[in-house]
């Protein structure tokens, strides 16, 4: 097993700071099994807590509501490959810029490489959008989570 940190390394902790990443929620679900779905919607408050934009319906935020644990994991250009797990809890059920969004807290408990011995990654999950309205919804949601700070979460 590859060594875990207990923070964010500086350069995911920096990425996450200036842009976003998709990647992999994990949850638990009712009857105690692990649930993916894919998340797009990250920022870094510092390298121990992350928020994330999820639709507040979805079984993703009521799995992790319940339980308050999820592990998130990421696949990207530039042999990048971690998996990080933590707490987590509800900060807001409803976002201001889009009714259909919570915003989620993760206190990061562990990060782990998953970067091969033998294979590089070059390429990650991308995406383009199909009207300038999603991408506009998009950098609304991620302009909201990017302007809250840990004060803001611990109010």
């Amino acid at each position: 097993m590859k060594k875990l940190e207990e923070r964010l390394p500086a350069n995911i902790y920096e990425y996450f700071r200036d842009r976003t990443m998709t990647g992999v929620a994990s949850s638990i679900d009712e009857d105690g099994y692990p649930r993916g779905a894919p998340m797009s919607l990250f920022y870094a408050l510092n390298d121990k807590t992350l928020l994330m934009g999820t639709q507040n319906r979805s079984q993703t935020f009521k799995n992790t509501e319940r339980v308050g644990k999820i592990a998130l994991t990421f696949i990207n250009e530039g042999d990048v490959a971690f998996t990080i797990r933590g707490k987590a809890r509800v900060f807001k059920r409803v976002m201001e810029s889009n009714q259909y969004l919570g915003i989620l807290v993760i206190e990061v408990e562990a990060v782990k490489s998953d970067v091969a011995v033998d294979v590089e990654v070059s390429e990650g999950v991308k995406y383009k959008f199909r009207s300038q309205k999603w991408e506009d919804l998009i950098n609304a949601v991620l302009k909201e989570l990017r302007a809250y700070t840990l004060e803001d979460i611990t109010k």
